[in-house]
């Protein structure tokens, strides 16, 4: 089973530099229209899913449904969503980073009434290893509508990159595809394609 892994287009928090913001944080006219123009990508490509996952945060769902329409089959897994940033949702990110320049030197740092990036890494993890681990050997394409974060989670628990010491190790633009094709010879993904609008 092949992977393709979508990060959701503009939000409005990316277009006003907030920090994570929240569940409920939608799509921008130009992370819509981002979506409308990855859709024509991925077709171009020839990328037929088989299986579709995506957070449930609303970018995310905004993104799958400009994707795929209302009418294909979705699993919405929060195990996908972005750290959950408790009290700092609405926060600048420029202004956290200058309140608390340390925060990001160690994953295991919560925002106070929300997670760590290692609970959001751990809980990725999990949903590789419960979803897409199992099911290598199958034909076919998942495709998973993540977040920056998560997707670089993904990325780094298939492709062997430690998430404590390196995270995280892949940025991913709005809009964005990153596909691995599972090589049996290999017994591994290999990144064989990525790009974004």
């Amino acid at each position: 089973m092949d992977l393709l892994l979508i990060r959701h287009g503009q939000s409005v928090a990316n277009a006003k530099g907030l920090l994570i913001s929240t569940d409920k944080d939608g799509l921008t006219e130009l992370g819509k229209a981002q979506s409308v123009n990855l859709a024509a990508t991925l077709e171009r490509f020839a990328f037929q899913p088989s299986q579709i996952y995506c957070s449930p945060w609303t970018r995310a769902r905004q993104t799958a449904e400009l994707l795929f329409g209302e009418s294909r089959p979705m699993v919405f897994d929060a195990r996908l969503a972005e750290t959950h940033p408790g009290i700092y949702g609405s926060w600048l990110e420029a202004d956290f980073n200058q309140a608390y320049p340390d925060f990001n030197k160690n994953i295991r740092n919560r925002y106070e009434q929300g997670e760590s990036h290692l609970d959001m890494a751990e809980r990725v993890q999990a949903w590789v290893d419960s979803e897409v681990k199992p099911q290598v050997q199958n034909a076919g394409l998942m495709v998973a509508v993540a977040h920056g974060g998560p997707i670089s989670v993904v990325l780094q628990h298939l492709l062997g990159v430690p998430i404590e010491t390196h995270y995280p190790s892949f940025t991913v633009p709005n809009a964005s595809f990153t596909y691995l094709k599972w090589r049996a010879d290999l017994n591994r993904y290999c990144l064989e394609r990525a790009g974004h609008v």
